[in-house]
């Protein structure tokens, strides 16, 4: 989730609204959570993901693909290091 502290008011309206949570209750979950799933550049989490799941899983491709809203299109992201196969 990126840039997620920018939209926390959206967040937590969305959540009052249509999940009939407790205002008060929205605003301690969201910060309580929101620095542990905010995302920095959506970039660089989509390869460091892909390159942690290649040295957990070493059997299974990983690829960094990242899904953007805006167009609805899926993006192969073009990685700088590639983990070699003797690290995995």
């Amino acid at each position: 989730m990126v840039n997620l502290m920018s939209r926390k008011e959206q967040f937590i309206k969305g959540l009052v609204e249509h999940v009939d949570w407790d205002r008060e209750w929205v605003e301690q979950h969201f910060m309580n959570f929101a620095p542990m799933f905010e995302i920095g550049d959506e970039i660089d989490f989509v390869i460091s993901e892909a390159q942690r799941l290649r040295k957990r899983y070493s059997n299974i491709l990983a690829a960094p693909l990242m899904y953007r809203v805006e167009d609805n299109l899926v993006y192969l992201v073009k990685e700088d290091k590639i983990i070699p196969k003797t690290n995995r």
